[in-house]
């Protein structure tokens, strides 16, 4: 079985990672330090070493070794007897654990193994127990009488308890755990993995299966708790990790942690082969995915964290929690379902930043995914972060999509997730796939399911180079009266450039609502769009562009469209509030017909930056554009300039007379800017605002009396030119407003900027002689 789109599959490349241990290495020894008042037996027999005695408190086994390592093809077993719950044993030598064969233990007890030396698990490592596993390089194991069974303080007659053990003691070190493990062994039969791997180091189901200590390095390892849970903590030195019994065996809290050290999950190569890092809680109820660290890194196709519900019941929750995560070259993180149980939430909590980098191979996408193939509904995505970085095909994707099964597909019933971001600084989406896929963010449907929402909280959010953020219906003809989530997104600011769009397009049904709320400015350029358009018989959704003290800006001939147009259905409503628009030219669908000489009635077909809302089959189903706007009417976005001119000045200056006689007056325009179109009408875009305010040098005096500074107003002739000079981040050019005009030696009337004084020959503003007219 597998989602839609192989969002599982394909080949990757490897970043390998070196993980650092202190300490010697042991080599398949185990041997007891004779700490406890019941000390280990610990006897060998071919490939196997027998671990009985220690020392036991009712439900707790102790167990205490001078050095623990167990070669490949060797099996280390506790003999454990009925009734134990806890298996714990310490490393108190100074040797590393090097574990490459089988760990067994009987019954369902759950077995701790505790080096803070640090511990690794090689290619062929595996275990062989009932209960969960815990492997950790803290210094103490802590109970809830406040007993500790240290390891850096091992006494001769330690105290130990009957208690249940509540934390993870670290000391001065915090030592790493390395995991290889490829190896298909399993008590229970079961060898392979989702993906059809090898399960590496596997619990029981519904167990739990956690690493604990310093730095964790999965280096081509594979982990696997089928509807259990997988916890990967990686904290520094004197860190305490809390213990909380669960009924998949232990949940890890790190309240008492002030500091983290850092998570990698990558390939590893080893003779030409590549071997991914797979972690994997699937099963009838999906199972529950905790990591915890500093910097967390996902690197290369097929490298997977990842937990699938099959079954009837809602999958648990997948929740990655660092400072800085990144996830790369063909990497997935994912929740999904393919039954009737919902999938998974899945969480991120980055104090600093996410990034998304796709690869260079074919094929390989890197992902965050919350998907159903099934009935059930698609898990919720949330990433909370201060920068989130999506850039080179990369994807976060909450879709309801189909299940491949012996190469037939069956659409998905159940209802795509929601993905919300909180951003506190910016969002980028950025550029494609080498296949030109873009980078997205996404709630998707394909199938029979309604798509989800999508709704992004950030100061600046950035979607260029053919990036998208996209809540579309793409069922063909399936979707019959579904209707797609809604987009929100609340910003200071937006850039979409290069083919950047904000798109809600379905094939049936209605198109869903798309709300942007900008505090100060929209900037849209280089063919991008805003859509919300529906094809066959579905109707166009709704925009809502509210910025009341904000600009909405697009370069005039860039092809920049807001659109909300119907086939044969109902066009949409599109409602901007803005202080100020440029470059739009809002358009109805006759006047796209008449110049798309395509044919096909389509805004994007034209070089100008429209705004439609039309029905192209049915014109009495036409929607409606509303601008509000004190300051823009965008239908002046492109004024057709006469053929003939008419010298105004001449019937200015014939109109002003003193006495009966032709003063020596004159009105002097310079191109476009300074004077309104329409004089009873306010300052719009294409009159004074494209102005910039030229300061002269000081001349000598004039009329108006000894005036020595003046300002005239330059006509700003190239849009486009002005356009690219507004500021992203919105910092406008201040503009001063003329407060009045002066008559300069030649007899010109200049505005200036200043109120000259009244003098008994001129007047601010108006000249005595027209005071008539």
């Amino acid at each position: 079985m597998s989602i839609f789109c192989s969002r599982f599959k394909g080949l990757g490349i490897v970043i390998a990672g070196a993980v650092a241990f202190s300490g010697t290495s042991a080599i398949a020894q185990i041997t007891q330090d004779g700490t406890l008042p019941n000390n280990s037996q610990v006897t060998t027999q071919g490939n196997i070493t027998s671990i009985e005695g220690g020392t036991r408190l009712e439900g707790n086994l102790f167990h205490s070794f001078k050095e623990f390592s167990v070669l490949n093809g060797t099996t280390a077993e506790f003999k454990n007897t009925e009734g134990v719950q806890n298996i714990i044993s310490r490393v108190t030598g100074k040797s590393i654990s090097n574990i490459d064969g089988i760990l067994k233990a009987n019954g369902t007890a759950n077995l701790f193994l505790i080096n803070p030396n640090g511990i690794i698990f090689g290619t062929h490592a595996s275990l062989n127990i009932g209960g969960s596993f815990i492997a950790t390089t803290a210094s103490s194991l802590n109970f809830a009488d406040g007993t500790k069974f240290s390891v850096t303080e091992p006494l001769t007659t330690p105290l130990l308890t009957v208690s249940v053990p509540i934390g993870l003691q670290f000391g001065a070190t915090a030592a790493p755990i390395r995991n290889q493990s490829q190896a298909a062994n399993s008590q229970d039969g079961i060898t392979t993995n989702i993906f059809q791997q090898p399960v590496g180091l596997k619990v029981n189901q519904g167990r739990t299966l956690a690493f604990v200590g310093g730095d964790i390095t999965l280096e081509g390892g594979n982990l696997t708790a089928a509807s259990g849970q997988i916890e990967l903590g990686s904290v520094a030195n004197n860190s305490l990790v809390t213990l909380k019994p669960i009924d998949q065996g232990w949940s890890l809290g790190y309240e008492g942690v002030q500091n983290f050290q850092n998570i990698q999950i990558i390939q590893r190569i080893a003779d030409g082969k590549e071997f991914p890092s797979q972690v994997d809680a699937s099963g009838e109820g999906g199972g529950n995915i905790k990591v915890q660290g500093n910097f967390i890194e996902l690197t290369g196709q097929r490298v997977r964290l990842v937990s699938q519900t099959k079954g009837d019941r809602n999958g648990n929750d997948l929740t990655i929690t660092a400072k800085k995560l990144i996830v790369q070259d063909g990497a997935k993180v994912a929740t999904s379902t393919i039954s009737s149980g919902a999938a998974g939430n899945l969480t991120v909590n980055a104090s600093e930043s996410v990034e998304l980098i796709g690869s260079t191979l074919p094929n390989a996408i890197t992902e965050l995914i919350g998907i159903t193939a099934g009935k059930g509904k698609a898990g919720d995505i949330t990433i909370n972060t201060r920068r989130l970085r999506i850039k080179d095909g990369a994807r976060v994707i909450a879709d309801s999509s189909a299940l491949i099964e012996d190469s037939q597909a069956t659409l998905s019933q159940g209802a795509g997730g929601n993905v919300t971001v909180n951003a506190l600084e910016s969002v980028e989406l950025i550029g494609t796939t080498a296949e030109d896929d873009p980078s997205s963010l996404s709630a998707k449907t394909f199938g029979l399911g309604e798509s989800g929402n999508a709704t992004i909280t950030t100061e600046k959010l950035i979607v260029q180079d053919g990036a998208e953020i996209n809540v579309s219906v793409l069922g063909d003809g399936r979707n019959q009266g579904k209707t797609s989530g809604e987009i929100n997104v609340t910003t200071h600011s937006i850039l979409l450039d290069k083919k950047g769009q904000i798109i809600s397009n379905t094939k049936s049904g209605r198109g869903s609502n798309i709300s942007l709320q900008i505090r100060d400015l929209l900037l849209m350029r280089g063919n991008s769009q805003i859509t919300t358009n529906a094809k066959n018989n579905g109707d166009g959704g709704n925009i809502t562009i509210n910025a009341p003290n904000g600009f909405i800006v697009a370069t005039p001939f860039g092809n920049n469209d807001i659109t909300a147009n119907a086939v044969s259905g109902s066009g949409g409503k599109i409602t901007i509030t803005a202080k100020n628009l440029f470059g739009f030219v809002p358009r109805t669908g006759a006047a796209v017909e008449r110049l798309d000489t395509t044919g096909e009635t389509n805004p994007n077909n034209l070089s100008t930056s429209d705004i439609t809302a039309f029905s192209q089959q049915n014109p009495s189903l036409n929607g409606t554009v509303q601008i509000n706007s004190p300051d823009a009417d965008p239908s002046k976005g492109l004024v057709e300039l006469p053929v003939n001119l008419v010298d105004a000045s001449r019937q200015i200056v014939a109109s002003c007379s003193s006495g009966g006689k032709i003063a020596r007056n004159s009105f002097i325009t310079t191109g476009r800017g300074g004077v309104v179109a329409d004089p009873t009408e306010p300052l719009i875009a294409d009159d004074a605002v494209l102005a910039d305010w030229i300061a002269l040098p000081p001349q000598s005096q004039n009329r108006a009396g000894g005036i020595q500074k003046r300002a005239v107003v330059q006509a700003q002739r190239n849009t486009e030119k002005k356009l690219q000079k507004v500021n992203f981040v919105n910092e406008p050019t201040q503009i001063v407003e003329a407060q009045g005009w002066v008559m300069d030696a030649n007899g010109n009337v200049v505005l200036v900027a200043q109120v000259p004084t009244q003098s008994p020959h001129n007047s601010s503003l108006t000249n005595t002689s027209c005071a008539a007219h």
